[in-house]
């Protein structure tokens, strides 16, 4: 298994495709979640509606809303990020086919992969820990361009923070290394993620989130769940429009948690018995 870890940061240090998709996700949490929203607050159209006035919106990019905000773009476009970068990962091996060259080297399935899922959470900490940092230094300076003042987070509040944007960015990238085993193609499993995603969660979850029986199912999907748990961190400042969550945080936690053991347990399961080049 160190082995096959070793030779698992090489290939994701080299490979530009991780460097892309991890500028893409700092810059639209950079750009999206902290700059436009408080060049548009600051400066609101002539029809901007809000029972919360602007002036109070504003600070949700200032300090003390550091991780209610940063987590705000995780069941999204960090989501999206994630279940690319699994895919790519496990898939790629396939149209490449680099899988049976590893395997002839003799290091057994169970090793290869899990070396790579070991690299993977290497790289969903170190992803987390570089979200963090640069969307608490653009919240810093942008409160610092305002004027105002803002105190931080407390150190418990940031640990939790940090702990649940890592667990939803593992259990998005164990989601799509599961699809690119399962798949054998980067291209089904990158398209059948993000459609899950956008489909499945961001659509029907949304539409039928207050239907009876259908509710039910919603609350045991992972993203309903990543939420929850989001949710229950909030604004310094009462949102009037925030939508009422399916489940808390505790039960949100279980069942991502449960989710990462069941996309890990999947993937090493088809990994070891299916045949690497049958169709």
């Amino acid at each position: 298994m160190i082995a096959s870890l070793r030779a698992e940061s090489l290939k994701t240090r080299k490979r530009w495709a991780n460097w892309i998709l991890f500028g893409i996700l700092l810059l639209t949490f950079i750009l999206l979640g902290y700059v436009l929203t408080y060049v548009v607050l600051s400066n609101p159209p002539r029809n901007f509606e809000s029972r919360v006035p602007a002036r109070i919106l504003k600070r949700e990019v200032f300090p003390e809303n550091l991780i209610p905000n940063m987590l705000s773009l995780t069941s999204t476009i960090g989501a999206a990020i994630m279940i690319i970068l699994g895919g790519l990962s496990t898939a790629s091996e396939y149209g490449w086919l680099t899988i049976q060259t590893i395997l002839i080297q003799k290091p057994s399935r169970r090793a290869v992969l899990l070396g790579k899922l070991a690299m993977l959470a290497i790289v969903t900490l170190l992803v987390s820990a570089g979200i963090l940092a640069a969307t608490a230094l653009t919240s810093y300076l942008l409160v610092t361009i305002d004027g105002s003042s803002s105190s931080w987070p407390s150190a418990t509040l940031l640990l939790k923070g940090f702990g649940a944007l890592w667990l939803e960015f593992a259990v998005w990238t164990a989601f799509g290394m599961l699809l690119g085993i399962t798949f054998r193609s980067t291209a089904a499993a990158i398209g059948g993620g993000l459609t899950y995603l956008f489909v499945g969660e961001a659509l029907l979850a949304q539409l039928l989130r207050n239907t009876e029986g259908v509710k039910e199912v919603l609350r045991f999907l992972p993203g309903v769940n990543a939420a929850g748990v989001n949710a229950s961190f909030g604004l310094t400042f009462r949102n009037l429009n925030a939508t009422t969550q399916l489940v808390d945080a505790t039960r949100g936690t279980i069942t991502l948690l449960a989710y990462l053991v069941v996309f890990t347990v999947l993937g090493l399961l088809i990994f070891v018995r299916r045949d690497v080049g049958g169709s």
